[in-house]
């Protein structure tokens, strides 16, 4: 059986000998600062590790008791498995006994064991009425029916029965989940000589192999990893759960900020996050509108928060926030942080992220902390259809599996098996994309009304409209997610018989062309019309006149222009119309020239070639620049590259 590295945590009073019960059970000083020692406590995180006797082993994180420092306990308990609740026997429950209690409680800590410290300074009754106070103390906590152990760490009483209570409990702790992305905040960092920049914390989420590349969040700078260690040890992985140290090549020391990330793909920062939150039992009420410190992992800032469901949340009650960060961070679904006073004395309660993008919720509408709710529910259906709600355009699984911390294979069950029913999924070939029902049927109507629309405008062309074109209906959200629901759309509409290609354009099924006697006559009278004009050439606003002046109707001769232009027997040049034979035969003439004459061809050249004026020399060269046959190169035009490869070749 793979042996366990759990991260087990103390907690207690300042001064009731925690590290000083680290120190007698893995001889181990966790004070390694001078001014710590001095004092008599821990101001920094300690860390070090225990070997049992089954061959499992624990990473030790010996938190700091004083109330000053409790941002410094907040970055060290996120990673830990279990705690050592120390509470010292000759002074018995004390302020931070409480709170340390209460924070272990709201970071969902589950497993623990309660330690007595220092009863080598107390005798029996004293002994037992501690005792009595502590069970007293821990009815409804996660630690009520947990073992409670008489240690001294000076004459070593109780330590033995303390390893084997820790041994017992390791295997009855699972360990943590490794799937999904690497995710560890960054606690602590330094530089070891001949290795360079070392980072320390405990892993989140998922796992990582030390021939991976790392992100730094935010910044998104990727780094290579040179060494990974566990518990002082190199290893070849790290997953979730493990005490963790990273060597990176490149990272520098001056580049960090507390509350950076390391993470194995990149996690778009937010500003503002929706969260459940209570407060603890003796905390001060909190109004609609307040401030406080924030602390997650190691993001520690003053925030703005605004009550959702309530108008005062008071001591002991629970209510959902919306949470106003001066700057951005990188918080997933389901984090758990704390919140203090703002003056950072006093630790009012704590919670857990429920959505890190949220909406701005401006107003307490009933319908939007009901959607809040729904999240809050933990759901993974009710995760999934919160997101694509909030969405403007359809989503993949992958946007939503980053967004909501889960597993593909749970969103894979979820969209086929469990979606609320104002969600609806779209399948391509390897794409599955989710959006509204409501947003997919209005996005239908768009196709379908902009095809009549075209056709009614253009009753004589086979022809609909071009994929580009309609792509159209997404305005300035045209990107490879909506480029791809648009074909898995029109596919839908193809199968249901609603809508058929046509060369390469999609029209309505039921669109015919008819051209009719009066429309042929039309179409004989614009050949009539260039014939009189002796030119092959026109103006295209004088020729719709001309067409509404024998037919009475500028809309049918709108229509008729269109569709010779369609058929490729007129050309639209600039604001002038040109027959197409014309200008094949001005193509060719060019062709013959730049044949023979490779020093290319000027204006003045290729309007006395085709006995014209400037103008029209002028339109047909840039007309020949833009459909590729030629290229303009001071005042010449010379064949295109590839069209002179061709022709050297058909020479040969």
């Amino acid at each position: 059986m793979e042996k366990k590295h759990l991260i087990m945590g103390t907690a207690g009073h300042v001064d009731h000998g925690k590290t000083s019960l680290i120190r007698a059970l893995t001889g181990y000083d966790c004070d390694t600062h001078k001014q710590e020692k001095d004092r008599g406590i821990t101001i920094n995180l300690g860390f070090w590790h225990l070997d049992l006797p089954d061959g499992n082993s624990v990473g030790i994180i010996d938190v700091p008791g004083h109330a000053d420092f409790i941002k410094t306990m907040v970055s060290g308990v996120n990673g830990i498995d279990f705690v050592l609740l120390v509470i010292a026997a000759d002074e018995g429950i004390m302020p931070q006994s409480v709170e340390h209690l209460e924070i272990m409680q709201t970071l969902g800590i589950k497993h623990g064991l309660v330690v007595m410290t220092k009863i080598d300074l107390v005798d029996e009754e004293i002994l037992e009425l501690a005792r009595e106070e502590i069970r007293d103390f821990l009815v409804g906590t996660f630690l009520e029916n947990t073992a409670l152990i008489p240690v001294s760490s000076v004459s070593g009483i109780g330590l033995p029965e303390l390893i084997g209570a820790i041994t017992a409990m390791v295997p009855e702790i699972k360990p943590k989940d490794d799937s999904g992305h690497f995710r560890m905040f960054i606690d602590r960092i330094f530089t070891r000589p001949g290795f360079g920049t070392v980072v320390n914390g405990s892993v989140l989420n998922g796992r990582i192999s030390a021939d991976q590349s790392i992100y730094m969040l935010p910044g998104n700078k990727e780094y290579r990893i040179r060494r990974l260690e566990r518990h002082g040890q190199e290893v070849s992985s790290l997953k979730a759960g493990d005490r963790a140290a990273l060597n990176l090549v490149g990272f520098k020391q001056k580049d960090f900020c507390h509350g950076m990330v390391l993470s194995s793909r990149i996690i778009a920062p937010t500003r503002l996050i929706d969260a459940r939150i209570r407060l603890f039992k003796d905390a001060a009420a909190i109004k609609l509108w307040s401030q406080v410190v924030f602390l997650l992992g190691t993001i520690r800032m003053m925030v703005r928060m605004h009550l959702l469901n309530k108008n005062i949340l008071e001591a002991g009650e629970e209510g959902l926030f919306q949470i106003y960060m001066p700057q951005e961070a990188i918080i997933q679904s389901g984090d758990r942080f704390i919140i203090r006073n703002s003056s950072g004395d006093r630790t009012l309660g704590g919670g857990y992220v429920i959505d890190p993008y949220p909406l701005h919720h401006r107003r307490r509408r009933s319908k939007q902390i009901e959607n809040v709710e729904k999240i809050a529910s933990g759901r993974i259906d009710e995760l999934v259809a919160a997101e694509v709600r909030k969405s403007v355009q359809p989503l993949s699984l992958e946007d939503i599996s980053h967004r909501v911390n889960a597993e593909m294979e749970i969103l894979v069950e979820t969209v086929f098996h469990n979606l609320p029913g104002d969600i609806t999924y779209i399948q391509g070939q390897n794409k599955v994309l989710l959006l509204g029902k409501k947003d997919k049927t209005k996005l239908i109507n768009r196709i379908l009304t902009g095809l009549k629309s075209y056709h009614e405008k253009n009753p004589l062309l086979e022809t609909g409209k071009s994929f580009q074109e309609l792509m159209g209906i997404f305005s300035q959200m045209q990107n490879d997610r909506t480029s791809l629901t648009l074909q898995i759309i029109l596919g839908e509409l193809e199968d249901e018989g609603r809508i058929r290609r046509t060369g390469n354009t999609w029209v309505l099924t039921e669109h015919k062309v008819d051209i009719n006697s009066g429309i042929q006559d039309s179409i004989n009278l614009v050949w009539q019309y260039f014939q009189s004009k002796q030119q092959h050439f026109c103006d295209g606003e004088e020729l719709k006149e001309f067409l509404t002046e024998y037919k009475g109707d500028r809309k049918k001769a709108e229509q008729i222009i269109i569709y010779l232009i369609a058929q490729r027997k007129l050309y639209n040049i600039k604001k002038f119309l040109f027959q197409a034979d014309y200008v094949h035969e001005m193509r060719e003439l060019l062709i013959g020239f730049l044949q023979k004459n490779e020093t290319g061809i000027s204006v003045a050249e290729f309007r006395d070639l085709i006995d014209s004026n400037r103008q029209v020399a002028l339109q047909l060269l840039e007309f020949f620049d833009a459909s590729g046959l030629t290229i303009r190169k001071n005042n010449k035009r010379f064949f295109q590259p590839k069209i002179r490869k061709q022709m050297d070749t058909e020479k040969v």
